[in-house]
C-alpha cells in the first residue's frame, strides 16, 4: 500500500491534501467537517484586526461560471472558474481564537493538522495576529499576502496589497518570523511580474514555505442586463488555472529545491491534480472551489483517488514523484527534433489535420493524409486534432 504522508516544514501530515482557508475554514464547525472528510489539514480563515475586512464578508457574493463565463444553472463544468467578493473571518480576533482553538482539539484527535491564517494592515498587527494564532496551538502559521479583495477597498492594505509590495512583505515576513517560534508560510498573489526572486526574500526573511497561489482579480460582465456579475471587480481562480499556478510551483521548485517547502493552490480539481501539483514540486496541495461545489466529501474522495493511482501505479510514497515533471524540464534549445507520422491504415481522412498545420506539412492523399517530411518541424497540432487513435504520432526525426 502507497504511503501518502509527507513532512511539511517539520510538521508530519497524513496525506497531502489540505483544505484552503477559505468558506469551508470558516468557523471550527466547517474545519471539523473537512477534518472528517479526510483532509490532513485545514488552514483557518484569515484572522483579521480589520473591521473592514471582516464586514465584507457579510456581504459575500460567490459564483461558479462555466467556459463562457456565465453563471452555471445546476451543473458546473469541470473548468469552471469561481468568481467571488468575500474577505477574511467574520469574528474579531478575540471572538475566533476560541474557534481555531476547537478546530485544533479536533484535528489532534484525528490524526489531522490545523494551520493558522493572520492578515492585518499594519507590522505591528501582523505580529500581534501571529502571537496570538501560534497560543492556539497551531503548528504552522500561514500569512495572507494573496488575498484579492482589499484591492478593491481602497485605504486597506492588507492581502495582495501586501504581496505586490516585496519590501514591506520581507519585512512583515521578518518580524512575524521573529515574533514566532513555528513555522511560517506565505500565501502569495499571482499578480505580480515574478515570484522567483520574491521567493528567496521572503526565505531570508524566515519564512520556511510559500503558497503558490491566491486568486486572480477578474471583471465579468452580464450581457443581458449589461451590468457586472456581483457589482464590480472580483476574485477569480478555480480549476481553468491549473497551469498558471503550476508555472510558479514548478519555477519554485527549479529556484529553491531543498530550501523552501511548497503548498499549491489555486486550480486543484480532483486527486489527478493533486498528482500534477506534487509532480511540479508541490509538498501539499491546498484545496478549496471544488469543495465549494460538491462538499467536505469531495475532500477524502481526492484523497482516496490519490491513494488508488499510488498503488496501480507501484509508488511506495510521495517521495517517488515530488518534482519529477519540474525536474524534467528542458529549455527550448534542448528540445529534441521530431516529425509527424501518419498511419495509413488508421487516417479516415478527414481533413481536421489539414487545417491545423501551418507549415504545409500535411497532404491530402487519395486514400489518407501523409506527411511531406522536409516541411514538417513536429509541432503536434495535428496529433492534437485528429480524432482517428494512432492515425498519427509525433516522434524523434
Amino acid at each position: 500500500m502507497a504511503n501518502l504522508e509527507i513532512e511539511f516544514c517539520g510538521v508530519k501530515m497524513k496525506n497531502p491534501v489540505v483544505a484552503a482557508s477559505a468558506e469551508p475554514t470558516l468557523n471550527a464547525h466547517n474545519m471539523t467537517k473537512c477534518i472528517d472528510a479526510g483532509a490532513a489539514g485545514v488552514i483557518v480563515k484569515t484572522m483579521s484586526d480589520s473591521p473592514d475586512m471582516r464586514e465584507l464578508t457579510t456581504r459575500s457574493k460567490w459564483r461558479f461560471l462555466n467556459e463562457r463565463h456565465e453563471v452555471c444553472r445546476g451543473k458546473v463544468p469541470r473548468a469552471f472558474s469561481l468568481y467571488g467578493r468575500s474577505g477574511l473571518a467574520l469574528e474579531t480576533p478575540d471572538e475566533y481564537l476560541p474557534e481555531v482553538e476547537k478546530a485544533v482539539k479536533h484535528a489532534a484527535e484525528r490524526d489531522a493538522v490545523v494551520i493558522g491564517s493572520v492578515g492585518s494592515t499594519t507590522t505591528e498587527g501582523w505580529v500581534t495576529l501571529a502571537k496570538q494564532m501560534e497560543g492556539t496551538g497551531v503548528p504552522l502559521l500561514e500569512c495572507n499576502f494573496g488575498c484579492p479583495h482589499p484591492h478593491m477597498m481602497p485605504g486597506v492594505r492588507t492581502g495582495m496589497e501586501v504581496g505586490q509590495d516585496f519590501d514591506y512583505a520581507c519585512e512583515v515576513t521578518e518580524a512575524v518570523c521573529k515574533a514566532v517560534s513555528i513555522p511560517v508560510m506565505i500565501k502569495v498573489t499571482p499578480q505580480v511580474t515574478s515570484l522567483i526572486d520574491f521567493a528567496g526574500r521572503l526565505k531570508k526573511a524566515g519564512a520556511s514555505a510559500v503558497t503558490l497561489t491566491n486568486r486572480f482579480i477578474g471583471f465579468v460582465p452580464d450581457i443581458e442586463t449589461g451590468k457586472p456579475l456581483v457589482y464590480g471587480q472580483a476574485g477569480i481562480g478555480g480549476p481553468w488555472v491549473k497551469p498558471l499556478t503550476l508555472r510558479w510551483v514548478h519555477n519554485i521548485r527549479q529556484h529553491y529545491k531543498d530550501e523552501l517547502f511548497i503548498a499549491g493552490t489555486n486550480g486543484a480539481y480532483d486527486w489527478r491534480d493533486l498528482v500534477m501539483f506534487i509532480m511540479c514540486g508541490a509538498h501539499i496541495v491546498e484545496m478549496c472551489s471544488a469543495v465549494m461545489v460538491y462538499g467536505y466529501e469531495w475532500l477524502g474522495k481526492q484523497v482516496a483517488g490519490l491513494e488508488k493511482w499510488m498503488n496501480e501505479k507501484g509508488h511506495a510514497s510521495l517521495s517517488d514523484i515530488l518534482g519529477v515533471a519540474s525536474d524534467a524540464a528542458m529549455p527550448y534549445s534542448e528540445m529534441p527534433r521530431e516529425k509527424a507520422k501518419v498511419d495509413p491504415d488508421a487516417c479516415t481522412n478527414c481533413g481536421r489535420c489539414l487545417k491545423a498545420c501551418f507549415y504545409q506539412a500535411m497532404q491530402q492523399g487519395d486514400g489518407a493524409t501523409y506527411v511531406k517530411t522536409e516541411n514538417c518541424i513536429g509541432c503536434g497540432g495535428c496529433y492534437s486534432v485528429c480524432p482517428a487513435e494512432g492515425a498519427i504520432n509525433i516522434s524523434l526525426a
